[in-house]
């Protein structure tokens, strides 16, 4: 009891500064990351080492193919782009929320004011008024790192934003280009149809007129007015599918421009780049994002073990109370108070969480490290159909040529009588296939070269629209306060 006593005696000041200095070391115990220190070195090796081209992808690499007209309308659609702006007033949404967050570091001060009454129930009738005004001021000292953990959770909310953002860039600008060759494409068609048409009409009248002077038999000139009728059906689907493409450009762009698609596809350039799994987790929003998740749940871990724990809160006031308004302040009432809250049983609840954060943790740690295998994944596998189109691509080339060659010298043979003109006519069908082989061919070359772009992510052009982006998205919410203010 005397020990008792003695610990009643001690001063409250010193008490108050035991409580502190407890405090103060207790916050520097403990990591808002306690376990995803290594998921940054998660190995991840090449399954095609032989996957390597000579030089660097290029930053904007849209531009390899010298179309100015195609540069300035990514530029466009990178700024007009309604889907994208979503995005990127989404990042501004994080980055507030991340800012309002950082509050939990500041102490909170209240002035209040009351007026009210009272009275004895039970003895006395009489009502008693009261007044108050005061000052009050709370500090919650971040013992366990859960207001640390939690800022880590919502800055990494931030860089995830960013990236989904730089994500839909991406996949934008992959969705422009394809588009955008779409419309080269079935011009090309549709001006190769035009040119085979041409070459059957005159083809056509050489038969009809071999008709007439008996060296052409009838089934000759139907088949070839069937060639001409199949080549003047397939005129309208190519310039519907012209239009369905500019139209899906013009939607890109936010439905305010026209695309001004001019030439033909071009013809593929050469392109560089490795497989670099160490430049490919820092050039893909997606692995970064995967990171970002695994780091989350990493804090989260150390929220639900905080939340288990005891809290410690500081508090003071300052107020002024009294039962007559003239005596309110002459009387100036204090109080100081540190407490500490812990929750003794809760049903098992704050375990559970704590299980339930750790399990969280593990799924997306290994989310991150399947990201990682399927990025390279994907790059590996890009390449390689890359590969796989040049050379098909190059035999188309050579085939079209054959196919020339075999027409020009079945025409002269049947122009020289020594053979009938069914030759012809299969030797000019063989040209129509192999000249729309090679266009297809052409075609999945430069598509081979945008999914190869695009699985190696991005570069400092996405950094500078991600910026302009999150300027345009403040500027719009200044301009809403600002017609606010004027409505009033």
């Amino acid at each position: 009891m005397k020990a008792l006593r003695r610990m009643i005696e001690v001063p409250k000041h010193i008490i108050v500064k035991m409580c502190l200095g407890i405090s103060l070391i207790l916050t520097g115990c403990f990591s808002p990351v306690r376990y995803g220190g290594n998921l940054e070195t998660n190995p991840t090796t090449l399954h095609y080492a032989d996957l390597e081209m000579s030089g660097e992808v290029l930053d904007r690499w849209w531009e390899i193919y010298g179309d100015t007209a195609l540069n300035d309308f990514v530029e466009t659609v990178l700024e007009e782009n309604m889907s994208l702006q979503v995005a990127y007033l989404r990042m501004l949404d994080s980055r507030i929320s991340y800012e309002q967050s950082t509050s939990s570091y500041y102490p909170t001060l209240n002035l209040s004011a009351g007026v009210g009454v009272g009275g004895n129930v039970s003895s006395d009738s009489t009502v008693d008024p009261s007044y108050s005004l005061g000052l009050s001021f709370g500090y919650e000292i971040d013992i366990w790192g859960r207001i640390r953990a939690q800022t880590v959770v919502n800055e990494a909310a931030v860089y995830s934003a960013q990236d989904a953002a730089e994500s839909a860039a991406i996949s934008l600008v992959g969705k422009v280009v394809t588009e955008w060759f779409n419309v080269q494409y079935y011009r090309d068609r549709l001006a190769l149809t035009q040119r085979l048409l041409e070459l059957s009409e005159s083809y056509y009248t050489l038969v009809q007129e071999y008709y007439r002077s008996g060296q052409a038999t009838g089934m000759d000139v139907l088949e070839q007015n069937q060639q001409l009728e199949t080549l003047r059906s397939t005129i309208e689907s190519q310039e519907m599918n012209i239009r369905l493409s500019e139209r899906a450009l013009e939607i890109l762009a936010g439905g305010r421009t026209r695309a001004t698609v001019e030439g033909g596809l071009p013809e593929p350039t050469g392109i560089g780049g490795t497989v670099n799994v160490e430049q490919l987790m820092k050039r893909r929003p997606d692995i970064r994002a995967a990171l970002r998740s695994a780091q989350q749940a990493d804090a989260k871990i150390v929220i639900a073990l905080a939340d288990r724990l005891p809290t410690l809160r500081l508090s003071a006031s300052l107020a002024f109370r009294s039962a007559d308004i003239t005596e309110l302040f002459k009387r100036l009432l204090w109080d100081v108070a540190a407490n500490f809250v812990v929750n003794l049983f809760d049903g098992f609840k704050s375990t559970k969480a704590i299980d339930r954060a750790k399990v969280a943790y593990l799924q997306e740690s290994m989310a991150y490290g399947i990201v990682v295998m399927e990025a390279v994944q994907e790059v590996e596998k890009s390449l390689l159909t890359l590969r796989l189109r040049e050379q098909e691509l190059k035999d188309a080339q050579a085939e079209l040529e054959r196919q020339k060659h075999i027409l020009n010298v079945s025409r002269d043979y049947y122009v020289g009588g020594l053979i009938e003109y069914n030759r012809v006519l299969s030797a000019l069908r063989s040209l129509v296939s192999s000249s729309q082989s090679e266009l297809d061919a052409r075609k999945n070359v430069l598509l081979a070269q945008l999914a190869v772009f695009q699985a190696m992510g991005g570069g400092t052009w996405l950094e500078d629209v991600s910026r302009r982006g999150e300027e345009k998205a403040q500027k719009a919410l200044s301009a809403l306060d600002e017609d606010d203010d004027n409505k009033h």
